[in-house]
């Protein structure tokens, strides 16, 4: 069989999804929990799990998107803000020598702005952000038609700039949530989506936190 297909992984603070690309169509998706607070043995463990739930002789090679700054050369993730354990992964050699296909890493905003770029809402643009907002808040950068990573693949880490008390991924993420109402936006969603007043209004002020947010990117690289 000839190898066609490419498996994309989603790294995030929470959950682990796989994708199973062919033809340029997304074939389906594997997600499960992450153990995010795990020693780093068992959150490699758990990703190499689930990329085995879509591998298959038909494919060709891995991307990864992980939430934190990479050598994107030698695929070395380092500091993920959101899993404790992993301060320098060799994460393209531990892929590459468990299923012997080439395998290619980046940061995951960066990956998702590519991706909006060359099949979503991003065609028609050459300076475009792409916000990803999940445990954290993560940002990728399109500029004059290129990613632009900077120096260190640290470009667009928006989430960290200093906002209030803190920093935006504070108040723009799952962290607002978790930090401020000590639940998570899934059930605050829920409830908002039934009408329930409180919720709405939690869901008004991350609203606002998320504008200001923004604003700030819209001023600091002026995307069309």
């Amino acid at each position: 069989m000839k190898r066609r297909a490419i498996i994309g992984i989603d790294i995030g603070g929470t959950n682990i999804r796989v994708g199973k690309v062919l033809n340029e169509k997304l074939t389906g998706i594997y997600s499960q929990k992450l153990t995010s607070s795990a020693p780093e043995k068992t959150v490699v463990e758990e990703i190499i799990s689930s990329v085995y739930k879509k591998f298959d002789s038909s494919v060709a090679g891995i991307g990864v998107g992980v939430p934190s700054v990479v050598d994107v050369e030698k695929g070395i993730v380092y500091d993920v803000q959101n899993i404790p354990s992993l301060k320098k992964l060799y994460l393209k050699k531990i892929l590459e020598d468990e299923f012997k296909i080439p395998a290619y890493i980046n940061n995951d905003a960066n990956c998702f702005v590519a991706g909006e770029k060359y099949f979503g809402r991003g065609k028609d643009y050459k300076n475009i952000v792409g916000l990803t907002i999940g445990t954290g808040l993560g940002a990728g950068i399109y500029a004059n038609g290129k990613l632009y990573s900077g120096a260190n693949c640290g470009a667009g880490e928006f989430g960290l700039l200093p906002y209030k008390d803190s920093d935006y991924e504070h108040y723009c993420s799952g962290q607002f949530f978790k930090n401020n109402y000590k639940t998570t936006g899934e059930v605050i969603y829920k409830k908002a989506k039934a009408g329930n007043k409180s919720a709405l209004q939690i869901f008004y002020e991350f609203g606002i936190h998320l504008g200001h947010a923004v604003s700030s990117i819209i001023l600091s690289v002026d995307p069309e």
